[in-house]
């Protein structure tokens, strides 16, 4: 039986065992790095023939674009509702973000604007799994092949989640990225992982990751030349430009650790936006993220839309504010759309075909439930404080 750490309840597997285990021996593994033992685990669960640890999603969205060849005028399909890396990272690869509309159902990318918006310019299309939702990967595939574009997931919110035609995220892309920031489901502070079952693809994400170094293979990040080769003052050890993306080891054996309990960290979630669903049936003013009935959601966080409609005297803050009156946790905005970003705007970043209306209205009116509880009880909490919020508001 596991014990929980009073201090943490998300860190009460082996993750204080793993971090001793390298106080005691160092890095100088027997066997296998813990960096390596969580790709193999990774890449077995996803069925992808290659895993490789990164610092953050963000440097793995960013290493994913170089590593498909983005380049000056190279354009990235990407969502306008996400947060600004999905931007950033195309545009500091060299290429150039053009911003698609979302579902208004779903709230992910609209695949009929994506058609819309392909050029001879575009070079790939992200994907990224928001709240709880994953991408329609089988349509998405099917647009790539047809116009030969690489496909990219982000899979930061989207752990083990599975689509409608039972495709896990992450394995039907080019590459999938992922995150292991402290509020995701699983987490080593921060870090991230990306996957691939392209062996060319998944020696430049290591080579751009890692510095460039010249043996830097497809399967790991261990420099096999052995140290006479190595430190001869002819020896030429780096043939990429890359960066100092790599995740260190005390990151890794966190994340094997929290790895191991995916399932239980997942069912957390689970229950807890499901509770809060149940309580949203038939709601005509609160709407949630419309999850197929086929598909698994992991639930990074449960969105629900706000349709105000004849309630003039409701709105976003007003909501969360009783919400959390009444006991519940702070529930989060989405982030502004990425080309309403002063950082974005101030850099002229993305193609100026910014029309992207259903994100638009969306982005002011969703709300971000919490789902990372640690217990039952603080579920019902949760459930209870919804409850209440809609009898205050008249929102039955």
């Amino acid at each position: 039986m596991i014990k929980k750490n009073k201090f943490f309840w998300r860190f009460s597997g082996n993750e204080n065992k793993y971090i001793n285990e390298i106080f005691k021996k160092g890095f100088k593994f027997k066997k296998k790095s813990f960096s390596e033992r969580l790709e193999k685990k990774f890449s077995e669960l996803h069925n992808v023939k290659y895993s490789v640890c990164i610092n953050s999603c963000t440097s793995a969205l960013h290493v994913a674009f170089l590593a498909i060849g983005i380049k000056k005028n190279d354009e990235v399909l990407v969502p306008a509702l996400t947060p600004i890396m999905c931007g950033t990272t195309i545009h500091l690869a060299g290429g150039t973000p053009v911003y698609v509309d979302v579902n208004p159902e779903t709230f992910l990318i609209d695949t009929n604007d994506i058609e819309k918006k392909i050029t001879k310019k575009t070079k790939a299309i992200l994907a990224v799994h928001m709240y709880g939702g994953v991408c329609d990967l089988k349509k998405l595939k099917k647009i790539c092949q047809a116009n030969k574009l690489y496909l990219i997931e982000d899979c930061a919110e989207s752990m083990i989640a599975r689509d409608e035609n039972n495709f896990i995220t992450g394995s039907v892309g080019d590459i999938g990225c992922w995150s292991f920031q402290s509020a995701k489901q699983l987490t080593c502070g921060d870090g991230g992982i990306l996957t691939t079952n392209n062996r060319l693809l998944a020696k430049r994400l290591r080579k751009f990751s890692n510095l460039g170094f010249s043996v830097l293979d497809a399967e790991s990040n261990k420099i096999v030349v052995s140290k006479d080769e190595r430190q001869n003052p002819n020896y030429k050890r780096f043939d990429e430009i890359g960066f100092n993306y790599r995740m260190n080891e005390f990151s890794a054996a966190i994340a094997l650790a929290q790895f191991e309990r995916v399932n239980y960290f997942v069912k957390n979630r689970r229950k807890a936006a499901l509770s809060l669903t149940n309580t949203l049936k038939n709601n005509k003013y609160l709407i949630p993220q419309k999850i197929p009935s086929k598909a698994y959601s992991t639930y990074y966080t449960l969105a629900v839309k706000l349709d105000k409609k004849d309630k003039k005297n409701l709105n976003w803050i007003k909501f969360r504010k009783k919400f959390i009156e009444y006991g519940g946790d702070g529930i989060y905005a989405a982030s502004r759309l990425i080309h309403q970003e002063p950082a974005i705007k101030k850099n002229k970043i993305g193609k100026k075909s910014n029309k992207t209306p259903v994100a638009k209205n969306l982005q002011k009116n969703l709300l971000l439930f919490t789902t990372n509880q640690a217990n039952d009880f603080e579920v019902k909490k949760q459930t209870n404080a919804l409850k209440k919020t809609i009898n205050f508001f008249k929102l039955n």
